[in-house]
């Protein structure tokens, strides 16, 4: 049985609360309660389960879908507070633990806030749980990863007029030398970056746009050039738009867009205004 994760299971027994489901590897027997259970199941049919502990630490399984499974990372909405700690919404009825001794220091989270988590199985109680240093996870093999490489990133760390840390494709992690502000970024932030370099001690170090101006301009063009047509040739986005506006409407930062457009304007493309860019007749 994987506890946390998600089982191929087949149907053994029905019972007035539920049904009695056999993991694959014929070791474990869980209770799939009624309330969980598709309308059509039946003695013998195979179905794929995600299993946890209930309020009472026996594995219960259920066809409720996990945000996240034990040894993955994840971002989560807090769904409430009290004296142990913050509970997560991952999904499933029973929230997930967030205590407080693995909380950073710096925070204190409250009801609705997002954060950036590990979960794990704690090796004492046996129960899943999370934490939010997440340093010692990251995977230190970083021979997959090759400069300029597009990878998928999430935002966990943030220092003050210096840096923003990233999980690089929910497996390592990697830095961003910026203005944490200008980025319009937020902790748990999901956003596209590149790989820029990787020195001989395996840090990452990343960036928002491609690498090298023709990448950047590549990538970005043709989408700007649609969204002009799209919308009669105008577009309300200029030097006074914020970081977060850019980052929202064009996938790139604003650093990168006023590159992009400028190098547009050079080329007798667009036009560029205080009130925003439009596009050239020809």
């Amino acid at each position: 049985m994987l506890l946390g994760n998600y089982n191929d299971c087949k149907v053994l027994e029905e019972l007035p609360q539920g049904f009695y489901v056999e993991t694959e590897d014929g070791n474990d027997r869980v209770l799939l309660p009624k309330t969980k259970a598709p309308k059509d199941l039946n003695i013998g049919d195979k179905i794929n389960l995600f299993i946890y502990l209930d309020n009472e630490a026996r594995p219960i399984a259920t066809t409720q879908k996990a945000k996240a499974c034990a040894n993955e990372f994840a971002v989560l909405r807090v769904k409430d507070v009290n004296d142990i700690g913050a509970f997560l919404d991952w999904g499933l009825d029973k929230d997930l633990i967030l205590p407080y001794s693995n909380q950073l220091e710096n925070e204190e989270l409250q009801k609705n806030d997002t954060c950036v988590v590990r979960v794990f199985i704690d090796e004492k109680s046996g129960r899943l749980s999370s934490t939010e240093y997440l340093r010692k996870y990251f995977d230190r093999d970083v021979s997959e990863l090759k400069e300029g490489m597009e990878v998928s990133l999430i935002a966990y760390d943030f220092q003050e007029e210096r840096c923003i840390d990233f999980v690089i494709n929910k497996r390592w992690t990697g830095r961003l030398y910026c203005d944490p502000v200008a980025t319009g970024l937020h902790i748990g932030d999901f956003c596209n970056g590149y790989i820029h370099s990787i020195n001989e001690e395996s840090l990452i170090t990343l960036s928002l746009s491609p690498i090298g101006f023709d990448a950047l301009v590549d990538k970005h063009k043709e989408a700007l050039l649609k969204a002009l047509k799209d919308n009669n040739g105008f577009l309300p986005f200029s030097d006074n738009s914020s970081p977060e506006e850019i980052r929202k409407n064009f996938g790139m930062s604003k650093k990168g867009f006023k590159k992009l457009a400028g190098k547009l304007w050079k080329q007798g493309v667009v036009e560029l205004s205080p009130e925003g860019i439009k596009l050239q007749k020809k």
